[in-house]
């Protein structure tokens, strides 16, 4: 299969999973700290990616390759993903996912200025339809969610945005010579380190893990991170392998288009006309995205 057509379908895939993983990260996040569910979540993904590399095997990885995931793990990771589920504690899915959003335009830029990255006069306008349409999408309920609106929740959404972005730059040069199964444990043992040295130091760690004594707690919390380790981790990072950071970071921000639905079946709630159109412009982005390879 053509490369470019496995990078558009993992950023799509990735979109999906990290819609899931949103709406079970949510009811968790009311009985888990910020740090404890960064913690918990990187030791379960390495267990679970360590037994992906036994069967699928491993390759040497230059110094400067091993150096460039720890640095983007350390800010993805351990910093990102600490700042996203704090915001997501203050925040609502539903206006976290509209400040993510800045993340697509801030990313794009940067994959301009330090990746040198062009992408066509074709594949910009797709960008534009893609981000207006979930605007779109994302506005149409917007009345109903200000309520979960606050401050707090609001600077630490932007600073998972900038870690992220960054982080993000960041592995896709270390990613041409490692695969990204590889990479995403590299990564994800940087991140996870970095939260447990800095627990150990304020001797949190205990606290951090008692709520997991809860049986049903610690399953669901499992099945949490299997969702966002496979398909949000590793599929965002097979699409920037094989595209261009700018298509595959506006492909995988296609994720309220799968909240929609699920919020629908799960949440009871109405999808609006508003949404309906939203839906369709952000699809007619996502095809000329397509068409512009």
């Amino acid at each position: 299969m053509d490369g470019k057509i496995i990078g558009m379908t993992a950023a799509l895939g990735s979109a999906a999973s990290w819609a899931v993983g949103s709406i079970l990260f949510k009811g968790l996040g009311e009985h888990l700290s910020p740090l404890a569910m960064t913690l918990a979540k990187g030791i379960a993904s390495i267990f679970l990616i360590a037994l992906m590399l036994t069967i699928t095997g491993t390759t040497a990885v230059e110094t400067r390759t091993t150096l460039l995931l720890i640095a983007s793990g350390l800010l993805g990771i351990a910093l990102g993903d600490s700042f996203f589920f704090a915001a997501l504690q203050d925040l609502s899915p539903h206006i976290l996912i509209v400040l993510l959003m800045f993340g697509q335009v801030f990313t794009a830029l940067l994959a301009v200025i330090f990746l040198g990255e062009m992408p066509s006069l074709t594949a910009w306008l797709g960008i534009a339809l893609v981000i207006s349409g979930i605007f779109l999408v994302l506005f149409s309920g917007v009345t109903q969610k200000i309520q979960g609106f606050r401050l707090r929740g609001v600077i630490f959404g932007l600073l998972s945005v900038a870690c992220m972005s960054i982080s993000i730059i960041i592995a896709k040069p270390a990613l041409e010579s490692v695969s990204a199964m590889q990479a995403l444990f590299i990564r994800m043992l940087a991140g996870t380190l970095g939260i447990l040295v800095f627990g150990a130091a304020r001797g949190q760690i205990s606290g951090w893990m008692s709520p997991f004594k809860q049986r049903k707690l610690l399953m669901n919390f499992l099945l949490s991170v299997c969702v966002i380790t496979f398909g949000g981790f590793w599929l965002s990072l097979v699409a920037i392998k094989y595209v261009d950071v700018t298509i595959a970071n506006t492909l995988a921000s296609t994720e309220p288009l799968f909240v929609l639905p699920l919020t629908a079946i799960f949440l009871k709630e109405k999808i609006t006309a508003k949404a309906i159109i939203g839906t369709i412009i952000t699809v007619m982005g996502i095809i000329l995205i397509c068409f512009s390879y």
